[in-house]
């Protein structure tokens, strides 16, 4: 209870806007270019392909969920990042969910796996919100 207790406290001050957005387009046309992150299409990306692609995809049992992969890293790194708390990586729903905790689809990943410490050291580096 402590620790979902703690998950929720390291949300109360989630910087959403980090994920989705971007530069606007040089074109004036107000549409946000994706955030090139080359940590999470080289290292992060291909082990939610490998672990989480086949259920949370088109087509999927997860496909209904808030976390569906399409195949495109740079356009999946924004719905990817709202599952994210930087400020308290171990809180972040897409470790709690890969680890088990409230997922259909069971334990995908173990804290001591090197895939979960990719993923953990990837969300530390994201840049953390700030409380007014």
């Amino acid at each position: 209870m402590v620790f979902l207790s703690a998950a929720l406290l390291g949300w109360a001050c989630a910087d959403f806007r980090r994920g989705p957005a971007g530069d606007a387009s040089a074109d004036g046309t107000g549409e946000r270019a994706p955030i090139d992150d080359p940590v999470f299409e080289n290292d992060v990306y291909p082990i939610l392909q490998a672990r989480c692609q086949d259920c949370h995809s088109k087509g999927g049992s997860g496909e209904y969920t808030p976390y569906v992969l399409t195949g495109d890293a740079k356009a999946d790194r924004a719905m990817v990042v709202m599952l994210v708390s930087p400020s308290f990586p171990e809180g972040s729903l897409l470790l709690l969910r890969a680890t088990g905790y409230d997922h259909l689809g069971g334990q995908i990943l173990s804290v001591d796996d090197p895939d979960y410490a990719t993923i953990q050291s990837w969300i530390s580096g994201l840049p953390q919100a700030t409380c007014p």
